[in-house]
C-alpha cells in the first residue's frame, strides 16, 4: 500500500500576500513526514471565452487528471484537497474509476459553496450548474471527508453523505518557525485588553461590517491584510500587509476578531452565516500567534473556543467593549496560556495528522 496526495498547482502567479495558499501549502508539508508522496498537477491556465471553450477545457482536463492518477492501484490511498483548484464536471467519474480500482480516496474540505451560498437560486445559472458539476456530486464519491468541525459534519449527513466517512478536523494547522512562547506576550503591561486585532481581507466589499468598526465603543482594532480603505475611524490602525508566514510573528494585540458579514450587529449575509459551519483559517492564526479570540456566539468554532477556553464569544459587537472589561487579569491569563497550548498544536501539524492517522481506517 502506498500513500498519496495530490500536489495541484496553479500555473498563474498569484499574490503573495494573500494567505489563501497558506492552508493548502501546510496539509502538503505535514503530509509529507506521514509517507505520503505527492502526484504532482501542473495544469497551465486557459482563458475560456466560450460554453464551447468551457466543454474542451472540461474533458482536456479529465484527460490530464487521468493520466497522473493512472498509476494508482489496489490497497492505495489517495487525499485530495477540496475543492480542487482545477475545474471540472467529470471529477466524480474519474474519482469513481479509482474507488473501482481499489484506491481509497479522501477529501480534505478547504471551502464548500454551497454552504457559503444558503439560496443558489439567486446564483446566476452557470454558476448553479457548475456548483453541482464540481461540487455536490464530487464531494458524494469520497470514502473519507475531513470536514471541519461536528456542526460541518452534521450539515453532510443532512445532504446525504454518509456519517462513518466524515471525520472532523477540529481547526487547521498553522505551521510556523515562529514561536510566541519564546518571543513573549503580544500584549502590552498596561492593564489594558482592549486590542483587537482583524486579520484577513479588509476589501469593504466583501467586509462590509468593517465600515461600522468606529460605532463598536471601548476597543480598538488593528487591521492586517490586504484592500483597506481608510474611512477615517479614530479607533481603527491599519498595520500593514505582511506574507502568511511573517504574519504570525507581526500581529499585536490582546485579541483577534473571528467576524464576517455586512453588519456588526451580528455575522449575517453569505459570508456571515458561513461562520456557522466553516472553520476560518484566522482562527488558527491567531491562536498560533498566542493570542485569544474574539467569535460570533452562533459560529461553529465558537464551540472550541469554549471547551479550549481560549477566547470569549460575542452576540454583537456592540458587546464587545463591555465584555473584554469585564474579564480579569487572571480570566486573560488563562486564556493567553491555552492559546499557546493549542499554537503548539498547530505548529506541529496536530490536528490533520490526528485526522487522517486516527480518523481513516
Amino acid at each position: 500500500m502506498k500513500q498519496y496526495y495530490l500536489k495541484e498547482r496553479d500555473a498563474l502567479e498569484h499574490s503573495r500576500k494573500n494567505a489563501g495558499s497558506k492552508a493548502r501549502n501546510d496539509v502538503e508539508a505535514i503530509l509529507e513526514p506521514l509517507g505520503f508522496e505527492p502526484v504532482d498537477v501542473v495544469i497551465p491556465y486557459k482563458k475560456v471565452k466560450t460554453v464551447f471553450g468551457a466543454v474542451k477545457t472540461t474533458f482536456s482536463n479529465y484527460r490530464f487528471w487521468k493520466k497522473q492518477v493512472q498509476g494508482l492501484g489496489a490497497g492505495d490511498r489517495l487525499l485530495m484537497q477540496f475543492p480542487p483548484r482545477s475545474h471540472s464536471a467529470l471529477f466524480p467519474d474519474l474519482m469513481r474509476k479509482l474507488r473501482r480500482r481499489g484506491v481509497t480516496v479522501t477529501f480534505l474540505v478547504h471551502d464548500l459553496e454551497t454552504m457559503r451560498y444558503k439560496d443558489t437560486s439567486e446564483l446566476p445559472f452557470m454558476k448553479r450548474v457548475r456548483i453541482y458539476l464540481e461540487e455536490t456530486r464530487l464531494i458524494r464519491t469520497a470514502d473519507y471527508v475531513i470536514c471541519h468541525n461536528p456542526k460541518m459534519k452534521q450539515y453532510l449527513v443532512g445532504q446525504g453523505l454518509p456519517e462513518k466517512s466524515l471525520i472532523p478536523l477540529g481547526i487547521f494547522d498553522y505551521l510556523t518557525a515562529y514561536d510566541p512562547e519564546a518571543e513573549g506576550a503580544h500584549r502590552d503591561k498596561d492593564g489594558e485588553r482592549n486590542r483587537v486585532i482583524i486579520a484577513g481581507n479588509l476589501s469593504p466589499e466583501k467586509c462590509v461590517y468593517l465600515n461600522d468598526l468606529g460605532n463598536v465603543d471601548g476597543v480598538r482594532f488593528h487591521l492586517y491584510g490586504v484592500g483597506y480603505k481608510d474611512l477615517g475611524q479614530e479607533n481603527v490602525t491599519y498595520m500593514g500587509s505582511f506574507l502568511p508566514d511573517e504574519l504570525v510573528g507581526e500581529l499585536r494585540g490582546d485579541f483577534g476578531l473571528v467576524w464576517d458579514g455586512t453588519s456588526i450587529e451580528t455575522c449575517s449575509g453569505n459570508f456571515g452565516n458561513y461562520l456557522r459551519l466553516n472553520d476560518p483559517h484566522k482562527l488558527s492564526l491567531y491562536l498560533t500567534a498566542g493570542i485569544p479570540v474574539v467569535v460570533w456566539e452562533e459560529a461553529a468554532v465558537a464551540d472550541f473556543v469554549k471547551a479550549e477556553h481560549v477566547g470569549v464569544t460575542v452576540r454583537s459587537l456592540h458587546d464587545l467593549g463591555d465584555v473584554l472589561a469585564a474579564l480579569s487579569d487572571d480570566e486573560y491569563d488563562t486564556m493567553r496560556q491555552n492559546a499557546l497550548r493549542i499554537s503548539r498544536l498547530t505548529r506541529s501539524g496536530h490536528y490533520l495528522t490526528t485526522a487522517v492517522t486516527k480518523g481513516i481506517q
